[in-house]
């Protein structure tokens, strides 16, 4: 099996071929990260006709290469940088470069080539979504540090430091407010966040982070989905000491979203709260229980999605 694995920075892609998880390198070569770059790179890759193709998520460096790839129609996979640190580990690894690293991510292909999914690119409405979803998170964080100065200024007591605050405030909530109503109006052309805010706790925001962020191979696979977002426990246990935590892959304001409206079920559905509150009697902290809570909402959205998509066309097919 042929594996090509790149490593992409800014400026450069590096990129290596093994014919297999062991194999000696076939080629390997860098590039600069720029069209012109690209558009030589996918054409040695099309030469090679490889049967995997692995790169990093790095930031937004990877996304014109990304594209370039599935343009060309080549078997590219997306992976999360953690999964070549911990490949990098259990390899003893202890060298790294930039070309070290395009070998590393090509002998990962290589070894679990079975058990890696082809990258599916989200559709216009879903990128327009994510893009979205993440300015929003950029508003709400001006927000907060903005109610800090204004909690930092009553203790200094200057009077116009206090109304331009306030004057700032002011246009930044309409702005925010402006943002919600742009996005209602996008998730209102996308069947799917009807289907998961039938679900008590998930409203338009946590529908927007979650299918926003998820790719769409994965909608409707509930235990895929959780890894996706890290909202699955991870256990260390040695001897008789055990201790569990939230993965937190993924991103972090999906969680966020999800655990505001664990908050809102455990309130509003009996059901919920009824669980939630079994856990809590059984020992378990509160926020654990509320982690927990957050999972199962998440499985409870991917669940409605699969029963839909059982009577409806594919996701986003249209």
């Amino acid at each position: 099996m042929r594996c090509i694995g790149i490593d992409i920075s800014k400026t450069t892609l590096d990129w290596a071929a093994v014919e297999a998880a062991a194999g000696a390198i076939l080629a390997e070569q860098s590039v600069p990260n720029t069209a012109a770059g690209i558009a030589h790179l996918v054409t040695q890759l099309q030469t090679l006709t490889p049967e995997v193709l692995v790169l990093e998520a790095t930031g937004a460096y990877h996304v014109p290469l990304l594209r370039a790839l599935v343009a060309a129609d080549l078997p590219v996979t997306l992976i999360n940088p953690a999964q070549i640190v911990a490949f990098r580990q259990i390899s003893l690894g202890r060298t790294k470069t930039d070309r070290q690293d395009a070998r590393l991510i090509a002998r990962f292909g290589a070894t679990y080539a079975r058990e890696l999914r082809r990258f599916v690119p989200r559709s216009a409405l879903q990128e327009t979504l994510r893009a979205w979803m993440r300015y929003r998170e950029t508003l709400v964080a001006d927000r907060t540090r903005l109610r800090g100065q204004q909690e930092a200024n009553q203790w200094q007591g200057d009077p116009q430091v206090q109304r331009w605050l306030a004057a700032t405030e002011e246009t930044l909530l309409a702005h925010l407010a402006a943002v919600d109503d742009a996005i209602a109006k996008l998730l209102a052309q996308l069947p799917e966040a009807a289907v998961v805010q039938a679900i008590i706790g998930v409203g338009p925001r946590v529908a927007a982070a979650v299918l926003g962020a998820l790719p769409v191979a994965l909608w409707g696979d509930a235990k895929t989905a959780s890894a996706f977002f890290g909202v699955v426990p991870r256990l260390a246990q040695s001897g008789s000491r055990s201790r569990s935590w939230l993965s937190k892959s993924g991103p972090g304001y999906v969680r966020r979203m999800l655990y505001m409206a664990a908050r809102v079920a455990i309130t509003h559905d009996p059901a919920i709260a009824a669980w939630y509150q079994a856990m809590v009697d059984r020992g378990k902290p509160k926020r654990l229980a509320q982690c927990a809570v957050m999972h199962k909402l998440l499985r409870h959205m991917m669940g409605r999605l699969k029963a839909w998509y059982r009577t409806q066309t594919p996701p986003l097919a249209a």
